[in-house]
């Protein structure tokens, strides 16, 4: 009847159908068996519910060592270490002995906690009741005294080991290697009596993560066996080190090729932005998950190939064996974004909506980011407001999209609100609040904003800080008082402070003025392209061509040129590409037609 009733519980899905269960078994006096208890326990614990698991323990009249380790382990398992050492009390307070497994399970409970006090006294206790030779506890508080920081008590553990196995020693090299000893951890893997496979795995992995190809390559090459891992830890380290020639070399080599190692590859080309090759090896892929698609997805989209992005992401959609998940979706429509294509970011939006997935904090703020750079304000607000866990950058997401759509007064609004709930803001959303009273004009409240970051919320000012600052001044045409900032700055100004502050000189402002701006920024960035025609500009305002020449010329003879602006926007499912004075796009005639026809209204509506 016991191994019936466990069968039944094996089939339960919820609490409620185990609560059935329960009773069922109470009915035939099975309530105190002890293989019936354990099974209860643990199932409990597998629907959240640790109420109704230490209900069970409480009502059971004669608990042996297996029902108290599973309570303990329930316990551990939903992060309650404290109760679980209460349970362990309360065990040995009734006379009921521990066995190997109560120690393990409670050396795990000290690990989680990262508490030496707490395993030093277990480990008291494990010495007491007579498992101290055991070689599977040994293991298991050689594990967690590495875990806890104390790489010498560990080692002490081991130096005392009677009697130590493979896995003794794997656990050791890898304590070793996990606290960057690389010469101990390679010294104790040549005194191996014998190695498996992970003895091997678990020193190229580390080796790897350390960044020391030359001894992984070397460990690799002297492995008598390798599986999938082996082979997948190399080509991932190389790929890391961007050393793609290298990796491609093991991933040629290797004869069994897994849905990791074609991954890994094409992880590996995205980023050195060789998406031919990547596309390539995509391609060639016999089976694939998603990964293997929001490796391509991503790699296109970092590599500022938007509109393939969008494509590859159709094609996922078409294939029909997996379903994007938050990583593809977040690229998608940072490829909208990106391409200021609003009718593909409405059809991914309407996905979103249709198949009822979950807005998670990174799609939602990727999402409003979107909205807001295409223009769509409304729809950005909506999903703000729709997102229910927010973070620091959902707002700051929020507050940009408000004032790059015009809206600065609602985006300082919507700050003050975000303080006033409790968010804790950080020093990027004040960049991007003093931006927004920069841009709107509003200059009071852009120095209340500044003063309430150092004074009330301690956070030190960046340039880019005091960069806002100047920013705000100069379009308010406060000259005098920008510079009263910029000398009361606690570091030297660099050529953007000075920059920005030119850019904003008037032809009401005096020549001997602009003449100091320009020769600051000449003298600190001399190179710099945008900075040469800023001066340029700047002497051409004031009528000074002589200046207007010389620094053009200069431009020439050095060989320097600023790159033409470019934008983009996709119309239908043709992205456009348009450069500053383009004459090469096949409709220029019509466009610059309509632009002839806008700056006509705008000279009508005096903006």
């Amino acid at each position: 009847m016991e191994k019936r009733m466990i069968q039944i519980l094996r089939k339960c899905r919820n609490l409620r159908e185990l609560k059935q269960t329960h009773a069922n078994i109470l009915v035939h006096g099975l309530g105190e068996s002890n293989m019936v208890l354990p099974k209860l326990i643990d199932l409990s614990s597998t629907f959240k519910s640790l109420d109704y698991a230490t209900h069970i323990l409480a009502h059971s009249h004669r608990p042996n060592t297996v029902v108290f380790n599973s309570m303990m382990k329930s316990f551990i398992e939903r992060n309650h270490q404290n109760e679980a050492f209460l349970t362990y009390s309360k065990m040995r307070g009734l006379g009921i002995p521990p066995n190997y497994f109560t120690s393990t399970i409670l050396a795990k409970a000290c690990e989680s906690m990262g508490s030496l006090e707490y395993t030093s006294g277990i480990h008291a206790q494990i010495i007491k009741c007579g498992f101290g030779c055991d070689v599977f506890v040994q293991n298991t508080l050689l594990y967690v005294y590495s875990n806890c920081g104390d790489l010498n008590l560990a080692r002490q553990v081991f130096d005392e080991m009677l009697e130590r196995d493979v896995v003794s020693w794997n656990s050791m090299v890898g304590a070793y290697m996990a606290h960057e000893d690389t010469d101990q951890a390679m010294t104790l893997f040549e005194l191996m009596p014998t190695r498996n496979l992970i003895s091997w795995n678990t020193l190229i992995s580390a080796l790897c993560k350390a960044g020391d190809m030359k001894s992984a390559r070397s460990v690799f090459d002297r492995m008598p066996i390798r599986d999938a891992n082996s082979w997948n830890a190399m080509i991932t380290a190389y790929v890391t080190c961007n050393d793609i020639l290298a990796a491609r070399s093991i991933f040629d080599q290797m004869k069994d090729k897994d849905v990791v190692s074609w991954t890994a590859m094409i992880s590996g080309y995205t980023k050195i932005g060789d998406m031919e090759s990547a596309r390539s090896l995509f391609d060639q892929m016999t089976v694939k998950n998603v990964i293997s698609w929001n490796a391509m997805i991503s790699g296109y989209s970092q590599n500022s190939r938007f509109d393939e992005a969008l494509s590859m992401f159709q094609n996922m959609l078409l294939d029909g064996l997996f379903l994007p998940d938050e990583a593809t979706l977040v690229s998608v429509v940072s490829a909208c974004s990106q391409l200021g294509s609003l009718e593909h970011g409405n059809w991914v939006y309407s996905y979103i909506k249709k198949n009822n997935l979950n807005l998670t904090m990174p799609l939602g703020n990727a999402l409003i980011n979107m909205f807001s750079k295409c223009g769509d304000i409304r729809t950005a607000e909506y999903v703000f407001n729709q997102t229910t866990m927010k973070c620091v950058i959902t707002w700051t997401t929020m507050v940009s999209g408000l004032a790059f759509n015009g809206q600065c007064r609602e985006a300082l609004a919507l700050f003050k609100r975000m303080c006033a709930e409790g968010i804790e803001p950080d020093d990027i959303i004040f960049i991007t609040v003093l931006s927004a009273c920069s841009h709107g004009g509003l200059t009071e409240e852009g120095q209340e904003i500044f003063n309430l970051m150092i004074k009330h919320y301690m956070i030190k000012p960046r340039i880019e800080h005091y960069n806002c600052m100047i920013d705000l001044l100069g379009r308010a045409g406060k000259f005098e008082e920008a510079i009263e900032f910029i000398e009361s700055m606690p570091f030297e100004p660099t050529a953007v402070i000075w920059a920005t502050l030119l850019s904003f000189c008037s032809a009401n402002v005096n020549n001997e003025f602009i003449e100091v701006l320009s020769q600051k920024i000449a003298n600190l960035d001399p190179s710099n392209p945008g900075y040469r025609v800023l001066i340029s500009n700047s002497s051409a305002l004031k009528g000074r061509w002589n200046n207007v020449m010389e620094v053009r010329g200069s431009m020439r003879r050095e060989g320097i040129e600023k790159m033409p602006g470019c934008s983009s926007i996709q119309i239908g499912r043709e992205v456009h590409e348009f450069l500053v004075k383009d004459s090469k796009h096949k409709r220029r005639k019509e466009i610059y037609e309509a632009l002839d026809e806008l700056t006509e209204v705008m000279k009508k509506v005096r903006y």
